[in-house]
């Protein structure tokens, strides 16, 4: 029987890795972009909720929160593949901060492996898309890159763009230690020829 391109792609998701955590195994699923809409909506709820907004101060509680969110959908009884916890309230009654950044860092694996926005990019295409980027910005190839893959995108444009500032900086500087030399020097000649007048 051929399965229809729907049907492949629901098999390519109901792929599961296992992670052991405090020596109980669980599966992890990969999750489509509704439950990472349900993730940030039940994380700005959160938010709502002690009166404050996503703000610079509130930023990590926030990804905290919407980690903890995505773990909830991600992580399942590896026997029967319902959900391990019943919400987000018991994970985090359960789990402990080193339980939820080893969760997180299994699932980025799993994630790379079995989704398609998670594939991983050699060095060569990597350097050919920050080029890509440099030239255009909005290029649609980032659509396709995983949130792993944009952070690296991120450091390397921000290396790149300091290093380019320090060389411009100390070329500055350069210039700007170079003119009171320059006044001197043109100082120092006023003063030998007025004294040889």
């Amino acid at each position: 029987m051929t399965l229809s391109l729907i049907e492949r792609l629901k098999l390519g998701r109901d792929a599961t890795a296992p992670v052991t955590v405090n020596g109980v195994e669980l599966a992890l699923r990969v999750l489509t972009e509704q439950d990472h809409q349900i993730a940030a909506l039940a994380a700005d709820a959160m938010l709502i909720k002690h009166e404050t907004e996503l703000t610079m101060s509130t930023a990590d509680t926030f990804e905290a929160e919407k980690a903890l969110q995505l773990i909830t959908l991600a992580a399942l009884d590896p026997e029967t593949k319902a959900p391990a916890f019943k919400d987000a309230d018991e994970a985090r009654s359960i789990l402990i901060r080193a339980d939820r950044d080893l969760i997180s860092e299994k699932y980025l694996d799993h994630e790379r492996t079995f989704s398609p926005s998670g594939r991983n990019l050699t060095e060569a295409e990597f350097e050919e898309l920050l080029e890509e980027v440099k030239k255009n910005p909005a290029t649609p190839r980032l659509i396709a890159l995983s949130g792993d893959g944009l952070r690296k995108l991120i450091v390397s444009l921000a290396d790149q763009l300091s290093i380019s500032q320090k060389a411009s900086g100390s070329l500055s500087s350069g210039s700007r230690s170079a003119k009171p030399q320059v006044k001197k020097i043109k100082e120092t000649g006023r003063h030998v020829e007025h004294h040889g007048e």
